[in-house]
């Protein structure tokens, strides 16, 4: 149960962050001093510190004694690990994840299709390699780091940021049910089969190995 405090916290950085967005300020530029806040919201200096510093710990901001409060470049990797954790122990619906994740995965193959390169085609067979995937109950969590290693490669092919973090926390949840989903030389194949539909520039049929391969979590 949110307290007073914490909900008066939560409304400043809220104040903080459409301020932020209705003066255009971008990286780098510096934020009202914490007096000019405390008027500007109405609120403690206790209540504008607080929410400060939650904004420094995810990275938003960066604070500097002479230098004061000032935009940051969002360090993505350290946002996507505390995002992934309070996914890991919420009570969010698997489906909705498992849908964010075929959202992801979908509109990545719209935007590597036409990019992608023979020498990165090469690299990502390597890593669906049939040879490397064991069929055995003790060779589960070696099929699914490398089916893992796949889809990461694949998505860094997009050489968007923001949509690899996205995938990455996704993961962390997904992790937690690799025992019902055992990924096998099936599952390898499939990504070879994905992989020749890319260099085929076919992504209706790509994406349709996509959804056949990622249904697998649902123990289908």
């Amino acid at each position: 149960m949110k307290t007073k405090d914490t909900s008066k916290t939560e409304q400043v950085v809220d104040e903080i962050l459409s301020y932020i967005i209705d003066h255009k300020l971008t990286l780098h530029d510096k934020l009202p001093s914490e007096e000019e806040m405390t008027e500007l919201f109405g609120v403690s200096r206790v209540c504008v510190r607080e929410a400060l510093r939650g904004l420094k710990f995810l990275g938003l901001v960066e604070t500097g004694t002479r230098r004061g409060t000032r935009l940051r470049q969002v360090n993505f990797a350290l946002l996507s690990r505390i995002l992934g954790f309070q996914i890991a122990v919420s009570d969010l619906s698997y489906y909705q994840l498992l849908e964010a994740r075929l959202s992801i995965e979908l509109s990545v193959l719209d935007i590597i299709i036409n990019k992608i390169t023979p020498e990165q085609l090469k690299e990502l067979r390597e890593i669906a390699d049939c040879a490397r995937y064991e069929d055995t109950p003790e060779a589960i969590e070696r099929n699914y780091q490398r089916d893992c290693e796949f889809h990461r490669a694949l998505l860094a092919i997009s050489g968007n940021e923001l949509l690899c973090s996205f995938s990455r926390l996704l993961e962390i949840f997904f992790a937690r049910r690799e025992a019902t989903c055992v990924m096998s030389q099936a599952a390898a194949a499939e990504h070879q089969g994905l992989l020749d539909a890319l260099e085929n520039h076919n992504l209706e049929l790509a994406r349709g190995i996509m959804r056949n391969h990622l249904a697998k979590y649902k123990g289908e």
